[in-house]
Parts: structure tokens; C-alpha cells; sequence
């Protein structure tokens, strides 16, 4: 369980073979391509261009599928009560992305033209469906405008002047229909008389007087506008020959949307398009990487040493005109990282690589992170119940997802927890929130009546004290690995004589402190454990002694005097740092704390739900499944994220250094697609 040791290969081909080298390559998963080193005479070319083209390709595919499928689903809700609805073709969760072999990924530039052919029919189609629901629009607007005229006996144009009198069709807001009329009644050559209208607006005719031309400025105040429709054609007419244009666009746009979702069933096939277009854009970028003359070219890359034979058979089985060289990697030299743990820690590994991949000259933190990360885990969870669903959900996901997949990671992850917490929950006797021991011992003299371990709620300090006990061990667990890098970089005395010391401080700490955590637990049964009055007293001496060993031998490998003086007050200063550090852990105990509380609360508020007897027991039974299942998962989120926090900070802390970045194979990192051997 460690980091793959890697090496770099070096390949000068002709350039005719260079794309049947790509494949080779990606065919083996065990090559990650990077920038060649400059050669004599050689030339990077510049593909920024037909990159940028082949992502803008990528774009309007996905765009398509996206259109496409909205639109199916747009027509399924349409279609709910009517039956027919279009099958879409999506991963379900056991398998989200479309498995395919190599020959037929690699090789699907045959049929990317049929594929082209359907996009381009799909945006005809969309852009086609934009222009008639565009008529669509404009016909309603026109006959939410015609419609306070429906009623109208004359055409528009009937409503004409005379040589004495104004005569005007218009309109104005209902509620002022009153007042204008009123208005109209001061004057005495002026008529208004209102013909038809809707909810909003009302149709009138004035008649007025050439003299009382005035009345239309005044009448303006109340909304009163010469009405927009003209021509000899009755607006109700008009309002008809619309209906039947709308209809006929509705059944236009309706013949368009069936026709595109007759395109569902091709979206795998476009999924696996936008997979070749990526690629190509990858082996675009890599022919940027390249260094290339007119005829040949250099690549370089990198790939774990076990693969060499692989890697040398896939490159002689589509030429022989290649020359490899393998070359280690020296120290301090730059390779990706790729990690290789069982099954059990590979899991753990998302949560190093969320904080940052170890670099290639690291040790791997995962093993033992993952020790702490699991114990952690059930000390803040610490419920049989809870747990036992994390273990199912854990199995459910090995046996449902197929393909590998970050939440199949992580349920994964959090089954491993599961058994954590079961662990721990059993040492509690507590099965969601309820306790099992003082059931089992009911003699409250009984040393396991209160159980293992006691309720944080009862015995607040036993808990809150083993969370800081089980910090130093925490602490102390990470200045080891702290010591293992530093022999792997070849600094033991610094190892055994800066950072050593500290593992003997913090532990000999444990043991001075020990007999005091215990009498301030106040828990009868720890009694037992109690040290021999000797032991803490020793232990002081000696962890006072490790701790000036620790301080003078701090800058061992630092230059000069004062270096050396700079690294010993650092050490003194940093007793401070591991305080806090130790103090850090209280959170273990307040998260355990305040989901056993919840836990309490929710079961004492189903007692009361049952209760009532007959219904109770069904509501109580809703309440408890519903209130376990919210806590559970707020209690959830909070230790994957205090857990973490614990080991980023607190563990890594101490020694690791991270940034690195993690093996990726040249073609592998497909976005639908899932390569099959």
C-alpha cells in the first residue's frame, strides 16, 4: 500500500504513425502524456485553433442533447393523461455512463457524419420551431388586441369624419368610461357612446363637433386613444381568420417537436460523439505537446514501471518504426501520483484528494488517515441503529452501481464507517438513541449498567476527556509519519532526534494525565484503570525531559547558529500550536453530544405519539423513521466535514504537503462513456 512508483518514456515515431500511437496509448490506460523537452530542430505546433473549433463542436452537440432532451420531456408532461409517451434513454444509476469497447470508440469517426447529419436536422428543426412559435407570438398579441372589438357592428373605417363633425373609434381603461361620459356632458355639440369592450378596456364612438375639437385633449387625461385597428374588414372577421392561422401554427410546431423527440433514441450514440470529439481535442493538445520535425516526432509521458512490457508491445504492435527509451525518475524530478491501496482504504483516498493529491516523493497518508478517519467516525456517530443503515446502504451500493462513481465512493465509504459506528454504539448500548445496557444489567451497582462507555448526556466529562486522549494519540500518530518521511528522505537524525522526542512527550503526557482524567470522569467502573501512583509521576519527568530534547535538537539539519537557535524557539513556540491541536478535538465529543440529544428528543416524542394507542402507533412510527432518517444525515454532513477537518488540519499538519497531481491516463478521463477491455 503505496505510491506506484512511475517512470518517463521517451518515444521519437514517424509522424504518419502518430494517431495510430495515440490509440495504442490510451488502448493500454497506462500512459499520461506531458510537454516534450526541446530537441534540435524540433517545433511545437500550434493547434489552439482546431482545438478551439473541435470544443465549439463539442458545445453545439451538447447543447442538442440538452434541446433534445427538454423537449421530450416538455412532451411527455404534455402527453401525461394521453398516453404515447417518447421513451428517453438516459444511465440509470447502476450504470451512468454508456459502456463501449475501444474499436468502436476509437474508430466512430466513420459514422460521425450520420451523427452530424441528425444535429444539424435538429437545429433546423429548433430553429424552424423558434420562427412559427415567433408567428405564433405576434398572433396572439394580435388577437389579444382585437379582443375589446369582437363586438364591433362596423368595420373601423365606417368611423369616419363629416365636414361638421369629428367622429373617432377609440378607447380607454373601463373605470374611467364614467368620467369620460361626464366630461362629454359639459359639452354641448359632444357625444359618447360606448359600443363594446373586455375586462380591461372599453370601446367607444365620440362624436364631437368641429368647434369642440378641444374635448380629445382633455379626454386624453382619462385614456381616451383613437383606436389602432383599421381597414374595412369587421375585427371579429379578422379575430377568425387568426384562430384558424393559429391553429394551423400550432400544428406546424406540434409536426416539429414530434419529429425532434423522434431524435431521443439517438442521444447515446451523440453522448459517445461528444467522447471522440474530446478525444480528438486531446490528441490536438498533445500534438501541441509534441516536439516534431517534417517527418518524425518526440513524445513523453509517464506511466507506472510495472506497465513497461504492456507499454512496449502496444506501441510495436502498429509500428516498427518507434524507439522508446524508459528513464527513472530522479529525485525531486516531477511524476503524477497514482496511489494503490485494498479495497477498504481506496475509499478513504477521496477524502485526502478533496484536501489535495500526495506528491510522487510523499508517502501515502491514506493507510493510516484512514485507521483515524474510521475510528474518528464512530466515536462522533457512535449508534448501532445508525450505523447498521450505513452499512446497508454501503452494501447496497457495492451491489447496485456497476461502474465506478463518486457517490458510489462514497456510500462505500460511509458503509466502512457504518461498522465504526456499530462498534462504538455497542460500547454506548445505544440503538437509535435508546439504551440497551441498564435493559441488560438492570442492578444500577452494576459496572456495565451504565455501559462500556457511559451517555455523554449523564457523563458529560468521560467523553469530552477521551476525545482529548484520543487527540494526542492523533497527534502523536502524525509526528510518526512525520519521522517516516523524513527517513525516507534520508534525514533520520533530524527524525529521531527533533520528532521523536515529541511521540515520547505527547505519550508520556497521556500517562502523566491519565489518573487525573480518570478521577475528573467521575465514572466508578474507570476506577479500575487507574495507573500506579509511580507511573504519572515518572511520566512528567520524562515527558519534560523529551520535550528539551526535542527543543535544543530542533534545528539539527538547520545552517549556523542562529538557524539552529531559530528552530528551537519555533519548537518552543509550537507546545502552544499542539495545545490547540489537542483542543481541537472537543468536537468529537459535541458532535456525539448533540446527535445522541436529538436522538433522545425524537424517541421521547414518538412515546408520546404512541401513546394515544390505535393511530398513534402509526404516526409515532412516521415520526421516529422520519426525525432518525433528518438526523441522521444532518449528522451526516457535519462529521464528514469535522472528520475531515480533524485530519487536514490537525494530522496532515504535522507532515504532509500534498499538491500533487493524480495519474491520469492519456484518453481515459471520458465524460458518458465508460471503455470496456
Amino acid at each position: 500500500m503505496a505510491i506506484v512508483k512511475m517512470k518517463r518514456l521517451t518515444l521519437l515515431a514517424l509522424n504518419s504513425d502518430r494517431d495510430k500511437i495515440y490509440d495504442a496509448l490510451i488502448r493500454t490506460k497506462s500512459v499520461q502524456l506531458k510537454r516534450s523537452a526541446d530537441v534540435d530542430g524540433g517545433v511545437n505546433a500550434d493547434e489552439s485553433q482546431a482545438r478551439e473549433e473541435v470544443l465549439a463542436n463539442v458545445s453545439r452537440v451538447e447543447e442538442t442533447i440538452s434541446f433534445v432532451t427538454q423537449t421530450v420531456e416538455r412532451y411527455n408532461s404534455d402527453r401525461k393523461r394521453q398516453g404515447g409517451k417518447v421513451v428517453l434513454a438516459k444511465n440509470g444509476i447502476a450504470r451512468p455512463k454508456t459502456e463501449i469497447d475501444f474499436d468502436c470508440y476509437l474508430g466512430f469517426g466513420a459514422r460521425a457524419a450520420d451523427t452530424e447529419k441528425d444535429i444539424s436536422a435538429v437545429n433546423a428543426l429548433k430553429e424552424e420551431t423558434a420562427r412559427l412559435r415567433g408567428e405564433l407570438a405576434q398572433n396572439n398579441a394580435e388577437l389579444v388586441r382585437l379582443r375589446p372589438y369582437l363586438e364591433l357592428t362596423h368595420s373601423p373605417s365606417w368611423f369616419c369624419n363629416t365636414d361638421f363633425s369629428i367622429v373617432q373609434l377609440s378607447q380607454l381603461p373601463v373605470e374611467n368610461v364614467k368620467n369620460l361620459q361626464q366630461l362629454a356632458d359639459s359639452y354641448e355639440t359632444v357625444s359618447v357612446e360606448l359600443l363594446c369592450g373586455d375586462a380591461e378596456l372599453s370601446v367607444v364612438a365620440v362624436v364631437a363637433h368641429r368647434s369642440e375639437a378641444r374635448f380629445f385633449e382633455k379626454a386624453a387625461a382619462f385614456g381616451l386613444t383613437k383606436c389602432p385597428l383599421t381597414g374595412d374588414v369587421l375585427p371579429r372577421v379578422t379575430a377568425e381568420a387568426l384562430q384558424r392561422q393559429r391553429q394551423e401554427l400550432d400544428a406546424q410546431i406540434a409536426q416539429r417537436i414530434k419529429r425532434i423527440t423522434q431524435f431521443a433514441e439517438r442521444i447515446p450514440q451523440w453522448k459517445v460523439y461528444v467522447d471522440y470529439l474530446l478525444l480528438r481535442e486531446k490528441k490536438l493538445a498533445a500534438d501541441g505537446d509534441v516536439k516534431q520535425t517534417d517527418s518524425a516526432f518526440v513524445l513523453e509521458g509517464f506511466y507506472p514501471a510495472e506497465k513497461e512490457t504492456d507499454v512496449e508491445a502496444a506501441v510495436a504492435s502498429v509500428t516498427d518504426s518507434a524507439v522508446l527509451t524508459f528513464d527513472e525518475i530522479g529525485e525531486g524530478e516531477f511524476a503524477p501520483t497514482l496511489t494503490r491501496n485494498n479495497k477498504a482504504v481506496k475509499c478513504f483516498e477521496t477524502v485526502t484528494n478533496m484536501y489535495t493529491p500526495p506528491q510522487y516523493h510523499e508517502i501515502d497518508p491514506n493507510p493510516v488517515m484512514s485507521v483515524f478517519y474510521f475510528v474518528i467516525f464512530g466515536l462522533m456517530m457512535a449508534d448501532v441503529g445508525y450505523g447498521l443503515l450505513l452499512v446497508i446502504a454501503g452494501l447496497a451500493a457495492t451491489w447496485i452501481i456497476k461502474q465506478p462513481s463518486g457517490i458510489k465512493n462514497l456510500l462505500q465509504l460511509f458503509g466502512i464507517c457504518g461498522i465504526s459506528a456499530m462498534i462504538v454504539g455497542v460500547l454506548f448500548g445505544s440503538v437509535f438513541g435508546y439504551t440497551v445496557w441498564d435493559k441488560i444489567f438492570t442492578d444500577p451497582s452494576h459496572p456495565l449498567h451504565n455501559g462500556i462507555l457511559p451517555n455523554p448526556a449523564d457523563y458529560p466529562m468521560v467523553m469530552m476527556l477521551i476525545s482529548l486522549l484520543f487527540g494526542v494519540v492523533h497527534l502523536a500518530a502524525g509526528v510518526g509519519c512525520k519521522m517516516a518521511v523524513k527517513i525516507k528522505n534520508k534525514h533520520k537524525l533530524s527524525a529521531w532526534l527533533a520528532d521523536f522526542p515529541w511521540i515520547v512527550v505527547l505519550t508520556s503526557l497521556l500517562l502523566a494525565i491519565f489518573n487525573t482524567a480518570i478521577d475528573m470522569m467521575d465514572y466508578e467502573p474507570y476506577k479500575v484503570l487507574k495507573l500506579p501512583d509511580p507511573v504519572p509521576s515518572v511520566a512528567l519527568y520524562v515527558c519534560l525531559g523529551a520535550l528539551a530534547v526535542s527543543v535544543v535538537f530542533a534545528g539539527v539539519d538547520a545552517k549556523g547558529l542562529l538557524g539552529k537557535l531559530a528552530k528551537s524557539f519555533g519548537s518552543a513556540y509550537g507546545i502552544i500550536n499542539y495545545f490547540s491541536d489537542v483542543m481541537s478535538y472537543i468536537r468529537i465529543f459535541g458532535l456525539l453530544l448533540s446527535s445522541a440529544l436529538v436522538s433522545s428528543v425524537v424517541n421521547q416524542l414518538g412515546d408520546m405519539v404512541m401513546a394515544n394507542g390505535g393511530a398513534g402507533y402509526v404516526g409515532a412510527a412516521v415520526v421516529l423513521v422520519f426525525a432518525h432518517v433528518f438526523n441522521l444525515v444532518m449528522g451526516l454532513m457535519s462529521i464528514y466535514i469535522h472528520n475531515g477537518r480533524l485530519q487536514y488540519v490537525e494530522f496532515f499538519g504535522k507532515f504532509y504537503e500534498g499538491d500533487g497531481q493524480l495519474f491520469v491516463p492519456f484518453g481515459s478521463d471520458t465524460k458518458y462513456t465508460l471503455l470496456k477491455d
